[in-house]
């Protein structure tokens, strides 16, 4: 979406405000919280988020983490606000489209209106994907699928990474997956001896792609 906003700035005529590039985003700092009212959706142009929703009674449900690239906020489009929380994991950066104002603008708009159709379609597609690979899943093919996704994720946007940064921590990846943290971390250190994987603090690297696809899909 950042390279669609990019075209807008250099296509469209934007009134001040509607479109904000490259907007700096610190480690635990929200963009938006649930319930707010819908205006924007964002793009990660550095960095990473996670989505959740706040539990008053126990502790909060992940629901999704969001790469370089990807969209945030889109969900907020149908009921008008926005159904979760996003908070930056680390130092991160955004690009914002103020979706109300985009009739303030002085040229056609279907370039970016279908960009943005389009963008939003492969993002209900992954999602999708994803929920469906979980059914039924031991928690092995779990995180083995969730390690594949990743870095098919960034690889969809054209970023060929050796080495992939989890900025999540494994109790965050474990509520994702409906784990508990101590199992993320069990298992973690089983691909790593196993040779899939070599783990390194907060980077990893998959070392047989073969073997966790087996994994995830068997």
């Amino acid at each position: 979406m950042c390279s669609l906003l990019e075209y807008g700035e250099n296509q469209l005529i934007m009134p001040e405000g509607v479109l904000l590039r490259c907007q700096p985003v610190s480690r635990g700092e929200t963009i938006f919280r649930k319930d707010d009212p819908f205006r924007s959706i964002f793009a990660v142009k550095s960095g990473s988020f996670k989505t959740y929703i706040p539990k008053s009674n126990r502790g909060d449900q992940v629901v999704g983490f969001h790469l370089i690239g990807e969209l945030i906020g889109s969900e907020g489009l149908a009921g008008g606000h926005y159904p979760f929380t996003a908070r930056a994991l680390e130092e991160s950066s955004v690009c914002e489209l103020r979706l109300n104002r985009l009739s303030e603008t002085e040229c056609d708009l279907v370039a970016l209106q279908q960009g943005i159709i389009q963008l939003l379609g492969g993002e209900v597609s992954f999602n999708h994907e994803l929920i469906s690979s979980l059914v039924h899943q031991s928690a092995d093919q779990r995180i083995a699928g969730f390690l594949l996704s990743l870095s098919r994720r960034l690889q969809r946007r054209g970023i060929e990474r050796k080495l992939i940064r989890l900025p999540m921590s494994r109790s965050d990846i474990g509520n994702y997956l409906g784990l508990a943290g101590e199992t993320v971390s069990r298992i973690l250190t089983k691909f790593q001896k196993a040779g899939s994987i070599r783990l390194q603090c907060k980077h990893l690297e998959i070392l047989d792609s073969t073997v966790l696809s087996i994994l995830a899909d068997s």
